[in-house]
């Protein structure tokens, strides 16, 4: 809570515009997990407004609404939350191969103290009780489950809003749960 505050941000009803908004926010590391996508933003840029923090590939950057270049880490929680107030949906590919499956959740849980709904890779580290879209990495898969997700706006958001709140009642470390890592480190 220190870095991300107290408690988490509220839900902002976007009110009438043209597109919903989908996003992506990591570091320079993921290329591979982008290409994944490229063909998806590129046939959706009609139909969603594509937003990108952190990095954006070049091969898709006409096709991306907006672009926001990476922070240092403890101006990124803060940074996060801002710019993801105008998202509709999050995305978080990820290639399959072992990096990948000995990662942890955190993009679900960064993601979630934001209210994100997010459509992700079914992989190892997103297989967790956090709700989310887990898909696996076909075309086809991306591109439907985004479209639909954006087309049913009120159920996405409840989505993002179960994952909120999982993340608040399950993932913060304080009480319980800091008591736990605690004795796992100390023990």
């Amino acid at each position: 809570k220190a870095m991300w505050g107290q408690t988490p941000p509220t839900f902002v009803e976007k009110g009438e515009r043209r597109k919903p908004v989908v996003g992506w926010a990591g570091g320079i590391s993921h290329q591979g997990d982008l290409e994944l996508i490229a063909q998806v933003v590129k046939e959706t840029a009609d139909q969603v407004d594509w937003v990108f923090f952190g990095m954006c590939p070049e091969a898709i950057r006409p096709y991306v609404k907006a672009f926001h270049p990476g922070v240092p880490t403890v101006e990124y929680p803060k940074r996060l939350m801002e710019i993801t107030r105008d998202w509709d949906l999050a995305v978080a590919p990820l290639e399959l191969n072992a990096f990948n499956e000995a990662k942890s959740n955190l993009r679900l849980l960064e993601y979630g103290w934001c209210g994100l709904p997010v459509v992700c890779t079914d992989i190892t580290p997103y297989q967790c009780d956090l709700p989310s879209i887990r898909i696996k990495n076909r075309f086809k898969d991306w591109r439907n489950t985004i479209l639909d997700a954006v087309h049913d706006l009120p159920a996405t958001r409840r989505l993002g809003q179960s994952l909120q709140e999982s993340v608040v009642s399950e993932w913060m470390l304080e009480g319980r749960h800091l008591e736990a890592w605690y004795r796992a480190w100390t023990d």
